[in-house]
């Protein structure tokens, strides 16, 4: 009878020991469990500057957090526009090419300065740096001819007002736009209207009466917001300036 109690103490005190242990080395791995770092993902475009019409070229983008290659980005897309065609941009996919690096390839279709932005998600995280890229020889609004025999001109004095807005409320925006102190008429106006960091970014197409160029758009949330105007016409002219806009 001693002898079998004697057994069944050593089997409880074996038992023990490895229910400790097993707790030892459950507390050891959460140990180990790396904490997420907190520091901001950060995004290095590389993009040539310059590019030829029609020939691929490689965007590429270099992905860290604090100081460390990011490898494990839920999205990488680089989006690509004709400056002032906002609207028309395209999008593609870019994939993993070595520590940290994601590349894509585009092909520039025209002359013409390009706006390359890449969106990076990324633990829980997100970022869009962009760059511009000039696409062979395009001639600036200064330097190109107008059509129907116009006259050269070196800008163009673009107004917008107002600059406040009240949130929820329909805002009418007008906007002026003179060349050589001449009202500018026949021309493609619209606002790209978007708050800073965002990436969705809203289109208003004005309306033109009598050379005065009119819309309207309604802010969902307060605080300042970036209204860049675009002008065009035809090939010769592309202007823009960039305001912004108090919401209240």
């Amino acid at each position: 009878m001693k002898r079998t109690m004697m057994k069944l103490g050593l089997a409880a005190s074996l038992a023990s020991v490895l229910v400790l242990g097993a707790c030892g080395a459950e507390e050891a791995d959460n140990a180990s469990e790396v904490v997420q770092s907190m520091e901001p993902v950060e995004a290095e475009l590389n993009v040539p500057a310059t590019a030829d019409e029609g020939e691929p070229v490689v965007l590429a983008v270099r992905v860290t957090q604090d100081g460390a290659a990011v490898d494990d980005a839920d999205e990488i897309k680089f989006e690509v526009w004709k400056n002032g065609a906002k609207e028309d941009s395209e999008m593609t996919k870019a994939t993993l090419t070595s520590d940290g690096v994601y590349e894509a390839e585009t092909t520039f279709a025209d002359e013409a300065v390009y706006t390359v932005q890449v969106h990076v998600t990324a633990r829980s995280m997100h970022t869009m740096p962009t760059t511009n890229v000039t696409v062979g020889h395009p001639k600036t609004a200064a330097e190109g001819e107008e059509e129907n025999d116009h006259h050269h001109h070196a800008g163009a004095d673009i107004t917008l007002e107002p600059k406040q807005a009240t949130v929820n409320e329909p805002q009418p925006f007008t906007v002026n736009v003179e060349i050589d102190h001449e009202a500018l008429t026949g021309a493609d106006v619209q606002l790209e209207v978007f708050k800073d960091g965002a990436e969705k970014h809203e289109w208003v197409k004005l309306e033109e009466t009598d050379g005065v160029y009119t819309g309207g758009h309604t802010f969902t949330e307060a605080g300042p917001y970036n209204v860049q105007v675009h002008v065009t016409k035809g090939h010769d002219i592309h202007e823009h300036i960039m305001e912004t806009v108090e919401v209240q």
